[in-house]
């Protein structure tokens, strides 16, 4: 695998603004401290292939705008993403509306917990956490209904490193071939997608299925490469449903074109597919896009016959 980075501190490698925010450590998508300051990598490209994001953080892009979709596809239009702290003085003034949202998460204030299975013989305890909650309130200020957001890009394989180190010197990145820009050893760690990613939307699914004002389940925000890994993983043959309790959002994004210097690229709606925690659970168990039987003493047999 061979992969280089396309956005740098936010901006496509030697543009001078990416330069400035790597020699503050600073994230332009959330205006804080970037939470990879070694090597400043929001999105990466193989050879072949289009970019893909490696950052959450590049994901909430435009204040969250995310989470703004997410809360107009579960609660309608005219919804107000609102902090807790301003919930709080609306209701002390009196001054709800009854179109607010309650964003719970990073960035917005603590994030919450949902308990794991604990083995009642031991002492350990502790919680998968949910990236983000989103809460309609009434005008009294009471919780009408609540939604959860996962947000997730993708690991890395490899090392990028010698390029991050270029950059940080405002330098362009010439590999051992030669090439300019050239390519580093990063891949894709595709195989998350099956050992991390899915048992957890499946278990938190299942915990939010429970909960009495959870009536639009859960929303998964990912890069498009991911949720075609997901779907790939799990066959085609997942039925969609509408969103509702129980059911799982893959809310998917690109990056857009290429910009010109100082501009950021755009942040891209991409698919949306919503089915059921049933579904992906008994896809995850139940794969059907299996190789053809055989196919080990196939390579066996070959693998002899040499």
């Amino acid at each position: 695998m061979v992969g280089r980075l396309v956005e740098f501190f936010g901006y496509a490698p030697l543009d001078p603004a990416g330069f400035r925010a790597s020699a503050l450590g600073h994230c332009p998508f959330v205006d804080a401290r970037c939470i990879k300051p070694n090597h400043g990598g929001c999105s990466l490209e193989q050879r072949g292939s289009d970019p893909v994001i490696i950052c959450p953080n590049r994901l909430y892009a435009d204040k969250h705008a995310v989470l703004g979709d997410v809360a107009i596809q579960a609660f309608g239009n005219g919804v107000e993403l609102t902090p807790a702290a301003e919930i709080t003085r609306r209701k002390d003034t009196g001054t709800l509306t009854g179109n607010e949202v309650a964003v719970f998460g990073k960035y917005w204030g603590s994030e919450l917990s949902i308990p794991q299975p604990v083995d009642p013989d031991s002492d350990e305890t502790g919680g998968f956490f949910i990236d983000y909650i989103l809460a309609r309130l009434n005008t009294d200020g009471e919780m009408a209904e609540f939604t959860a957001v996962e947000v997730q890009t993708i690991d890395t394989t490899g090392s990028y490193r010698n390029q991050s180190e270029a950059l940080f010197r405002n330098d362009p990145y010439i590999d051992g071939r030669g090439n300019n820009p050239g390519w580093s050893t990063a891949g894709l760690n595709w195989a998350n997608v099956s050992k991390r990613i899915l048992p957890q939307l499946i278990y938190k699914g299942y915990v939010l299925r429970r909960e009495r004002k959870c009536g639009k389940g859960l929303f998964f925000v990912c890069p498009s490469a991911v949720l075609r890994r997901v779907r790939a993983r799990l066959g085609t043959k997942l039925l969609e449903y509408p969103i509702a309790a129980g059911t799982i959002t893959f809310q998917a994004y690109d990056l857009g074109p290429p910009t010109a210097a100082e501009t950021r690229r755009e942040l891209v709606k991409g698919a949306t597919f919503t089915t059921t925690v049933e579904q992906v659970a008994y896809a995850f168990v139940s794969p059907v896009n299996l190789p053809e039987m055989g196919v080990y003493e196939k390579a066996i047999t070959a693998a002899l016959g040499r």
